[in-house]
């Protein structure tokens, strides 16, 4: 029997890309006809980008996303030959790295108009339809418009895209954004005229109404297994991808009125036996989870002692038989009949999932499953099996 890779680690990342194309399939169904984009940018959202993409190779996306010139070089020399659009371009900085590998760039205001326009590079076109931070203002289409338009004609321009800010939350501002957004649409003659895709919706927007899927849809969140639970739509969750596990290094009982970790939050009153995890906040474990967390040792619920460390965090065991060290702790993933739910660590260290799977630390290796089955610790080892 082979033996397993997870064995030799204090702490670790599970990435299951089966469940992550299937989730892709499930969005590529909701959206048909329209392509698919997939943000694989900030490293895949923690997991990988290169190993996320080659397993996305499989649906035949219509390109990738990334947010920096960096990441899709990154993408390349890993010899991902598919399209790859840079979302937030410095064209100061980036215009030679952008061109060097082949990408496209996004156009996020006047400045960048002027400068990539000038390069030798596809170029999609922002619209600020409301998000506030970046894209071309619609109500000065008068002024840059005819430069799109010439763009447009020399087949410089892959897309037109804008960005709802409330697709999950509010359904009127986000038709009122698809209504400016259209109205740009109009202005420049994209449409049956000028056959250019249109791009808006993000994995909110998928979920919610086919309105805004248009001509490509960009899933983020919802690949990675992100949301579940958080949508009241018949849009089925996503399958969970990520697991996070680490190893009991030690157990011990401690006496009624001990002090546990930094700062001494915690005081176990009655005694407790409590197990040190090797995880803490340099693994991406929210410091803010300290006495509010919850993970899962032999499938029974452990709370977190004390505050989260850099290297290790503390929980208690007491209600859990038979812990020892070397035992798995799960922080998110499955463990037995337990869930521990992404969206239930993010909420309880009062943040984001997105930004907990992004925190992940660079020293948990990333273990790529393939039919449940560790196949790789790196990324060059994954390919579209």
């Amino acid at each position: 029997m082979t033996p397993d890779i997870r064995e030799r680690w204090r702490a670790w990342v599970e990435v299951d890309l089966d469940a992550l194309v299937r989730n892709a399939r499930r969005i590529e169904d909701r959206v048909a006809p329209a392509g698919l984009l997939p943000m694989v940018k900030a490293d895949g959202y923690g997991l990988g980008a290169v190993a996320v993409a080659r397993a996305l190779e499989a649906i035949d996306p219509w390109a990738f996303g990334v947010a920096s010139a960096a990441e899709g070089a990154e993408l390349r020399r890993a010899g991902i030959g598919r399209r790859v659009v840079v979302f937030s371009p410095s064209p100061r900085t980036e215009s030679a790295a952008l061109e060097e590998h082949g990408l496209d760039a996004a156009v996020i205001g006047p400045a960048g108009l002027a400068e990539l326009s000038a390069l030798e590079v596809p170029l999609h076109i922002e619209i600020d339809t409301g998000m506030g931070r970046a894209g071309l203002d619609p109500g000065r289409v008068d002024a840059w418009g005819p430069r799109v338009r010439e763009l447009t004609s020399a087949g410089r321009v892959a897309s037109i895209y804008t960005h709802f800010h409330s697709a999950a939350s509010d359904a009127g501002s986000t038709r009122a954004q698809l209504s400016r957004f259209e109205a740009v649409l109009a202005a420049l003659g994209v449409g049956d005229e000028v056959p250019i895709p249109r791009l808006a919706a993000n994995s909110d927007a998928i979920r919610s109404d086919p309105q805004y899927h248009l001509d490509l849809v960009r899933p983020g969140l919802y690949l990675y297994g992100g949301g579940r639970g958080s949508f009241s739509g018949t849009f089925p969750d996503p399958e969970p991808v990520v697991a996070v596990r680490a190893r009991v290094l030690e157990v011990r009982d401690l006496p009624p009125g001990s002090t546990v970790s930094y700062g001494a939050t915690y005081v176990a009153e009655s005694g407790a036996r409590l197990a040190t995890l090797a995880v803490g906040y340099a693994d991406g474990l929210p410091w803010s989870s300290g006495n509010t967390g919850t993970v899962l040792v032999r499938g029974g619920a452990a709370p977190v002692r004390g505050r989260v460390c850099m290297d290790v965090t503390v929980v208690d065991v007491s209600r859990v038989p038979r812990v020892e060290p070397g035992d798995v702790a799960t922080l998110v993933g499955q463990d037995g009949e337990g869930v521990a739910e992404l969206a239930d660590l993010a909420a309880r260290s009062g943040t984001i999932e997105y930004e907990v799977l992004t925190g992940l630390g660079g020293r948990l290796p990333r273990i790529y499953l393939r039919g449940g089955v560790p196949m790789a610790t790196s990324e060059a080892d994954v390919g579209n099996r």
